[in-house]
């Protein structure tokens, strides 16, 4: 049986459910140990452990945005599922990825395995049972690297175009580089395609 740790956390604490006016939701995506829990905790509640325990199963987080629709502000609710990446919940997987509005498809910058990984295993397992959806590719652990021993870009650039994603970010959940950009820019994606993109809505 799957486990599920569910986390509860808002922007603001006088946020109620009638304040959201649209609800997306997001998955993220890569093999165990990427950093996808220390992204989610950066960018929910603002945190890092260095000590962060391996995710079995999956969790999930509520979470929610400020935007402006039609100069009126409103809020955007984001369900925030994180899955462990243990292969033997692979096949439980499908019934939770269903649904998702778009995806962070992660890797670890410190480990090129997990970078090939994402063409293997998550992207094609996220595209037949969510779409097409709009998504990014996301490295971390960006203050582990040496400048020098970086990937190369062009490398990076090319997984790029053979996943579909049309944005990629190096991030450090330790710093918070890049974390809150990068959900920012999931929702700005999911805004640009129906039935969103008829709606003036910005992100604020």
């Amino acid at each position: 049986m799957m486990q599920l740790a569910n986390q509860d956390s808002s922007y603001n604490i006088e946020d109620s459910e009638e304040d959201i006016k649209y609800q997306f939701k997001i998955v993220l995506l890569g093999d165990g140990g990427c950093g996808k829990t220390a992204l989610t905790n950066r960018f929910c509640f603002n945190e890092f452990d260095v000590d962060t325990k391996l995710t079995i199963g999956l969790s999930f987080n509520s979470f929610s945005i400020p935007a402006e629709e039609d100069g009126i502000k409103i809020r955007i609710g984001l369900s925030i599922w994180d899955f462990g990446g243990q292969e033997r919940f692979t096949p439980l997987l499908p019934q939770f990825i269903t649904g998702a509005n778009a995806a962070l498809i992660v890797h670890d910058l410190t480990r090129f395995v997990t970078l090939e990984n994402l063409k293997r295993d998550w992207n094609p397992l996220l595209i037949s049972n969510a779409g097409d959806v709009p998504r990014i590719m996301v490295g971390t652990k960006l203050d582990l690297i040496d400048p020098e021993y970086k990937f190369d870009p062009k490398t990076l650039e090319d997984f790029q175009k053979e996943l579909g994603v049309k944005a990629s970010y190096d991030t450090s959940s330790k710093t918070g580089f890049n974390v809150d950009i990068i959900f920012k820019e999931l929702v700005k994606q999911i805004l640009k395609i129906p039935p969103y993109d008829k709606k003036n809505v910005k992100i604020i």
